[in-house]
């Protein structure tokens, strides 16, 4: 897997502003619960919100008020995929949290107009990409590959890669909270844990390329209304 994709997870959380974070861990929470309730025991999405939420510093305090206040809450957020397609047939997919499809429409076809790509139809891209838990290590003396496979042997795993500076593993969705918290009782730094949607292939990409996708990105990661993105960059050239 190309090093970029190992640490990519992380790298973009601390490129974000921490209040930008925080509202999209707060949107997403309160969608959760209007979706599903407030037991994350019960609700696996509001489970998801909450790890990702922790994951970005917010207290278990701000987290449980805005589990609280989201059924009183009448904002009323719409969850939209996006999908499409960039320079050398790059596939991305964003989901969005608005209150405006339109502006977020609007927006989004603006950075796909700057990126010289263009937007398509639902499920066009989905396909190449599938959905797994990606939980990412510092890679030290004390972990191994042996040590990893070991500790994580009672559960799915799907694939374990490394570079020179940590381990990624990837799980069935099922198995992802078991075996994150494996790596929280042995108090493993973690860089990023979270079920996300993975490539399957990636397309590797000029430097101009990759700068144009890394200015697309950004501009989707200031986006309020844009939860998250991903796309299948591979290698520069």
């Amino acid at each position: 897997m190309p090093r970029k994709h190992l640490i990519a997870s992380a790298i973009n959380k601390k490129q974000q502003q921490q209040s930008k974070v925080a509202l999209k861990c707060v949107r997403e929470i309160k969608a959760a619960v209007k979706v599903g309730g407030p037991n994350p025991d019960a609700n696996p999405r509001l489970k998801a919100a909450i790890a990702r939420a922790l994951q970005c510093n917010l207290t278990r305090d701000t987290i449980q008020r805005n589990i609280s206040s989201s059924q009183k809450d009448n904002e009323q957020l719409k969850e939209v995929t996006y999908e499409g397609y960039g320079p050398k047939g790059i596939a991305i997919i964003i989901k969005a949290l608005t209150d405006n499809e339109q502006r977020t429409v609007s927006n989004i076809r603006g950075y796909f107009s700057k990126l010289h790509g263009e937007l398509s139809k639902p499920n066009s891209v989905k396909m190449l990409f599938e959905e797994y838990g990606q939980i990412i290590i510092e890679k030290t003396n004390d972990i191994s590959e042996d040590i990893i496979l070991e500790k994580t042997i009672d559960f799915n795993i799907v694939d374990l890669r490394q570079d020179e500076t940590a381990f990624e593993i990837l799980t069935t969705p099922k198995d992802f909270y078991d075996v994150k918290n494996i790596f929280d009782e042995l108090n493993i730094n973690i860089f990023s844990a979270e079920i996300k949607l993975i490539p399957n292939s990636y397309i590797d990409v000029t430097e101009e390329e990759d700068a144009a996708i890394e200015k697309f990105m950004n501009s989707c990661e200031d986006d309020d209304d844009i939860q998250w993105v991903v796309n299948n960059v591979g290698d520069v050239i």
